[in-house]
């Protein structure tokens, strides 16, 4: 049925561990129950996760390292019946009152540009987003997905797991930390497709050597610097990227990428608009059915029919009236030699407005003063960062994101 790091998991094995929950009295009567699960182990996420979608019970998911308290506030703030914690058996009830509502799958957004909010999804919808996923997968189902994003994730849970048992795939799930073990999978399964976020791939190629290649690669989450996908592009064959958001999941994929910011083509169940062109982005609207979307990205359709990813609306740096977008900034730094990785975001000057801010992971040696003359000879005046700090770490939330708008805030602890 699936593997998580090396341990196969069969159909019966999933079964009669899914089974176990039918003797458990918090989970006899699921039915119109909203629970929370937050649980590190994969195997528990997708066993209960199905039993609760196939008793017509509602599942608000949490990142399994969420501490208990933080997860409980949660649960509460979004109206659960009660959290299920690490362990199947430790479940502590909430609110035990029966509500009237349509089984689904609730998240929190991930924060990074506003406060987080509650997200529903019906298993409808989860189940239309599927069938159109895997349209672009009938020819593949001899892939082995290797999923090295979290299944308490949309991401990894619906895309790396659900699609790939849906058309007959067996997922591998790898959540060992050693990064060294996740190459040994990858190497060990010569048709993959793997399912990480650009951090994750990061992080890999840093473990690499030079005859050590990815069959098919997909990445999410946000769009990958530059120079990432320039040294992907070396090491993969197919190089892949779908777009989504939490409320729509995902929407778009980029078979093969033409670059670092192709979002691809629309999914069959959803339209897309965007903008006519690089000079005229304009905000991604999504349609699906009735819901209407507006992502708060910006992007433009290419002449060959693909969307282009090109900021976030909140992103988007007003210095004295001129436009700047942090990803071109970014793109600029991280082609100078010794730059490891960069996040450009908005920074206020009580005389000045809004000025372009830096943070730097860098070789030993090099200092600000050489990026913002590397930037001024590349990039107009204005797009030259006001400030450059150089780090040894630029902090992400726990699902591998970066958030410039807790940058922005100074909220560094995310």
């Amino acid at each position: 049925m699936f593997t998580i790091n090396r341990t196969d998991i069969s159909s019966y094995e999933f079964e009669c561990h899914t089974q176990k929950y039918m003797n458990m009295e918090h989970f006899l009567s699921p039915e119109r129950k909203r629970y929370a699960i937050c649980v590190a182990d994969p195997l528990t996420v997708i066993s209960l996760v199905l039993y609760l979608r196939d008793h017509d019970g509602s599942v608000l998911l949490i990142h399994g390292e969420t501490p208990m308290e933080t997860a409980y506030q949660m649960a509460v703030k979004a109206e659960c019946y009660g959290l299920v914690y690490q362990d199947p058996k430790a479940f502590r009830v909430i609110e035990p009152r029966r509500r009237v509502e349509e089984p689904s799958i609730y998240q929190y957004s991930s924060g990074t540009t506003g406060d987080a909010k509650l997200v529903q999804r019906s298993w409808k919808e989860i189940q239309a987003e599927i069938d159109a996923y895997n349209k672009l997968f009938h020819a593949d189902a001899a892939l082995t997905p290797i999923v090295l994003a979290s299944v308490t994730h949309s991401y990894g849970l619906i895309c790396g797991v659900l699609s790939a048992l849906a058309r007959g795939s067996k997922p591998l799930i790898v959540t060992h930390k050693n990064p060294k073990f996740a190459w040994q999978v990858i190497q060990d399964t010569p048709e993959h497709i793997v399912y990480g976020l650009p951090i994750f791939y990061h992080i890999l190629t840093s473990f690499t050597r030079e005859h050590l290649r990815f069959h098919r690669i997909m990445t999410s989450g946000a769009p990958m610097p530059e120079g990432l996908f320039t040294k992907l592009q070396g090491m993969s064959d197919v190089l892949m990227q779908q777009y989504g958001c939490s409320e729509a999941g995902c929407v778009s994929v980029s078979q093969q990428m033409m670059s670092h910011t192709d979002l691809g083509k629309p999914l069959s169940h959803v339209t897309l608009t965007a903008g006519t062109n690089d000079e005229l982005p304009a905000e991604i609207i999504i349609t699906s059915e009735n819901k209407q979307i507006a992502t708060q990205d910006l992007g433009f359709w290419t002449e060959t029919g693909r969307i282009q990813f090109v900021a976030r609306m909140d992103d988007v740096i007003n210095v004295s009236g001129l436009k700047v977008f942090p990803l071109e900034v970014e793109d600029v730094i991280q082609k100078m030699v010794g730059i490891k990785e960069v996040v450009v975001y908005r920074g206020r000057h009580p005389v000045m407005g809004e000025i372009v801010r830096a943070q730097v992971v860098t070789m030993i040696g090099v200092t600000p003063e050489q990026i913002r003359e590397w930037c001024q000879d590349l990039l107009p005046g204005y797009k030259v960062p006001f400030e450059i700090k150089c780090v040894t770490s630029i902090p992400k939330t726990p699902t591998g994101k970066i958030s410039r708008r807790l940058l922005e805030m100074g909220d560094i602890s995310v």
